[in-house]
């Protein structure tokens, strides 16, 4: 059979199509799937990875906000005991009860652990002057013909005052009978709060006698003590003529702590001494009492109304810390932390006789509520007085810093103390109207 020239032509093209067709619908559209699959693994491995440098970039923050909040945690927990120890608590108030001339004994009752007791207040009537009983009289009748003339006035001019006044004690009868649940409701779940939220602490009494003026150090002493102990009550008796003796009802309280202070705390040696000499020094790991350091350097000078630390990144502590001198529970400190130098912000201002502070920080600010005056408080000389504790730098990639941006709007001069600052390559910088603050390197 021959075949022409145009029908051999046709059956290449009809074969042509028909391997395209084939190779179209088992191995084009087979590779285009594949490929669609390999670009979609690509997406969400490019995903993915995206993701992970985030969060790798993420993790500097992420440990600068661990070091912030294990900062703050330590600083609120830091008046309180670390567990409840009596031989410990013994040791501590001999010394007090010695160190103030005091003779006494003390009676522990058993370590519980439960919500912190209210003091209830009772309503208690005064008795009443014998004259009480003719002035109420006169009040009374005097009242009444003020009540009268004042009823007939309103029956004129008024008379629709009375359906308005029906609706007001409608009123104050449905309110009064709501804050009443609210109250009731309230203290319901305050009670439910109590039982969730607890703590171990220790009741004690310690008889005592002495002079009043010992006494009266005794009290100091405990106010001053570095571990809070809350004086429940006092009963004082006159002894002799200048002596007295009594008792006194303390309560001790404890707070897990998430550092090492209870190891420390429940080393029991009469003749040695515990805690770090130099507590910001080179290896300190979590100790926070920034006011006390700095506190312990100037004691024979002016006293601080603020401190501020700034550390290198290779502490345990936030690179900055600032906050109100003397604050044992630190709830004004603020903080920030990161290797490279962090803006802050202090504004002191005057009202009449009254002063304010605030401060701020990249990581928060002091009061929360940053647009009023700020917090009051009262300087504790004729200047104010900042301290900043700097310290050395470690080596050429330390780089932490802080610039203080200060706005002293007050009568009284800013007396700034930096001390322990690197010589070379300064950690602080100091910024605002050099007329009012004054800046000393110590």
């Amino acid at each position: 059979m021959k075949i022409s020239k145009k029908e051999k032509t046709m059956l290449c093209v009809l074969g042509s199509i028909i391997v395209g067709f084939l190779y179209y619908q088992f191995i084009y559209l087979s590779q285009v799937d594949q490929l669609q699959q390999k670009v979609g693994k690509e997406n969400e491995l490019k995903q993915k990875y995206d993701t992970v440098m985030n969060t790798i970039k993420s993790m500097e923050d992420k440990k600068s906000d661990v070091k912030i909040l294990n900062a703050k945690i330590s600083d609120e927990a830091l008046p309180f005991y670390p567990t409840i120890n009596q031989e410990k608590i013994i040791i501590e108030l001999d010394k007090l009860l010695k160190d103030n001339s005091l003779k006494g004994s003390v009676t522990f009752q058993p370590i519980v652990s439960n919500s912190v007791e209210n003091s209830k207040k009772e309503a208690k009537s005064l008795a009443e002057s014998s004259l009480q009983s003719i002035v109420d009289q006169y009040n009374h009748a005097f009242g009444d013909a003020e009540k009268s003339k004042q009823s007939d006035d309103k029956a004129v001019t008024n008379p629709t005052n009375s359906d308005a006044n029906n609706k007001n004690s409608n009123n104050n009868g449905a309110s009064n009978a709501n804050a009443s649940n609210n109250s009731q409701d309230s203290s319901n779940k305050d009670s439910k709060d109590a039982k969730k939220n607890t703590v171990q602490y220790l009741k004690c009494e310690v008889n005592f006698e002495g002079k009043y003026e010992d006494l009266d150090k005794f009290l100091d002493a405990i106010d001053e003590n570095e571990k809070k102990i809350v004086v429940n009550s006092i009963n004082l008796n006159s002894d002799t003529l200048d002596g007295v003796k009594g008792k006194i009802n303390l309560e001790f309280y404890s707070i897990p702590k998430i550092n090492d202070e209870l190891e420390g705390y429940l080393k029991l040696d009469l003749n040695g001494s515990y805690g770090k000499s130099v507590p910001f020094g080179a290896g300190t790991a979590s100790s926070t009492s920034a006011s006390k350091t700095v506190a312990s350097g100037q004691e024979e000078k002016e006293q601080s109304d603020f401190i501020a630390l700034v550390k290198p990144t290779a502490s345990d502590l936030p690179t900055i810390t600032i906050g109100k001198a003397k604050d044992d529970l630190r709830t004004s400190y603020v903080y920030a932390d990161s290797n490279s130098v962090e803006n802050a912000e202090m504004i002191l201002t005057q009202d009449g006789d009254k002063y304010y502070y605030k401060y701020r920080t990249s990581k928060g600010t002091f009061p929360a509520n940053y647009d009023d005056l700020g917090a009051e408080f009262a300087p504790t000389s004729k200047n104010m007085v900042l301290d900043i504790l700097s310290r050395s730098r470690l080596d050429a990639n330390d780089n932490s810093g802080m610039k203080l941006k200060i706005v002293n709007k007050t009568d009284k001069l800013l007396n700034v103390n930096i001390i322990g600052e690197d010589s070379t390559n300064p950690r602080v910088t100091i910024e605002g109207d050099l007329n009012n603050i004054s800046v000393n390197n110590k």
